[in-house]
C-alpha cells in the first residue's frame, strides 16, 4: 500500500478538491433554498431510501442491518464512482450534485427540530468522515474523466507528448491504496452511523 504516494498525490488534486467542495456547496444550497423547484426529483430520490429504511426497521436487529446497508451502499458507490469517471466524468458529477441537493433538501424539511439539532444528532457524528470520503471519491472520478477528455485531445500529438495516458495510469496505480482507505473510513463511518447516530436520532 503506497499511502505516502497517495498523500503526495493529494497535493496534485487540490484543484479538484476545491471544485468538488464548491459544486457540493452550490448543490446543497439549491436543494435547501429551492426545495419546491426540485421537489419532484428529490422526493423521488428520497422515496427509495424511505422504503429501504422501513424495510430494515422491520427486521430483527435493525442496527446490524442498517450497518450492512450503509456500509455496502456507500463503499460500493464510492469505489465505482472513481472508475465510472471513465465516462467523461459525468457520473461522478451527477453523484456529487445529487448528494448535495438531497442533503440540503432533507435539512429544509426539518420543522419539528432546529436545523442545528438535526445536523448535530443525525449528520455530524458519521458525516464528518463519510462526506469528505465521498467527496474525495468524486474528485478522483472527475480527475479520471478530465484525463479521458485530455487523452482525446492528445490523440494527434506525438506519442511522447501524450501525458494524459501516463497520468491516468498513475491514478489507477494509486487507486488500490485509495480504495483501501475509502473502504476503511466508510466502515468506521457506518459503525458510527448505525450506533451513535442511530441512538441520538431515536432519543
Amino acid at each position: 500500500m503506497n499511502f505516502k504516494g497517495l498523500f503526495r498525490h493529494f497535493t496534485d488534486m487540490k484543484h479538484y478538491f476545491v471544485v468538488v467542495l464548491v459544486v457540493f456547496a452550490i448543490s446543497f444550497y439549491l436543494g435547501w433554498a429551492n426545495s419546491d423547484r426540485y421537489s419532484f426529483f428529490l422526493e423521488g430520490q428520497l422515496q427509495g431510501l424511505k422504503s429501504v429504511s422501513q424495510s430494515l426497521s422491520a427486521k430483527g436487529n435493525p442496527q446490524i442491518w442498517y450497518f450492512i446497508f450503509i456500509f455496502l451502499n456507500n463503499a460500493v458507490k464510492s469505489v465505482l464512482i472513481i472508475f465510472l469517471g471513465l465516462f467523461f466524468g459525468v457520473l461522478p458529477l451527477y453523484m456529487l450534485v445529487a448528494n448535495g441537493m438531497i442533503l440540503g433538501y432533507v435539512l429544509s424539511l426539518q420543522t419539528n427540530e432546529s436545523t442545528l439539532s438535526v445536523v448535530l444528532k443525525g449528520i455530524l457524528p458519521h458525516g464528518i468522515i463519510e462526506i469528505p470520503v465521498i467527496l474525495i471519491a468524486c474528485a478522483y472520478g472527475l480527475k479520471v474523466g478530465m484525463l479521458v477528455w485530455k487523452m482525446g485531445g492528445q490523440l494527434f500529438l506525438p506519442v511522447e507528448r501524450r501525458t494524459a495516458r501516463r497520468e491516468l495510469a498513475n491514478v489507477f496505480r494509486l487507486s488500490k491504496t485509495l480504495i483501501v482507505a475509502i473502504v476503511a473510513l466508510l466502515l468506521l463511518a457506518a459503525i458510527i452511523e448505525s450506533t451513535l447516530t442511530y441512538w441520538l436520532v431515536h432519543l
